[in-house]
């Protein structure tokens, strides 16, 4: 499998990964990871508006 080399992909990526641990494990959706996961999928979507 090779790496994705957009930084939006690695966004999305990473903004899925904590989206679906925290359906899992109840930490994951509040505090610090809660706000990660609003900063990834912001990230993700300027990267992808500005095309990086």
């Amino acid at each position: 499998m090779k790496m994705p080399k957009a930084l939006s992909t690695w966004f999305m990526v990473l903004f899925f990964l904590f989206a679906g641990l925290a359906a899992f494990v109840p930490a994951f959706g509040a505090g610090v990871f809660a706000m990660l996961t609003g900063i990834f999928a912001l990230g993700a979507a300027v990267c992808l508006f500005l095309g990086k």
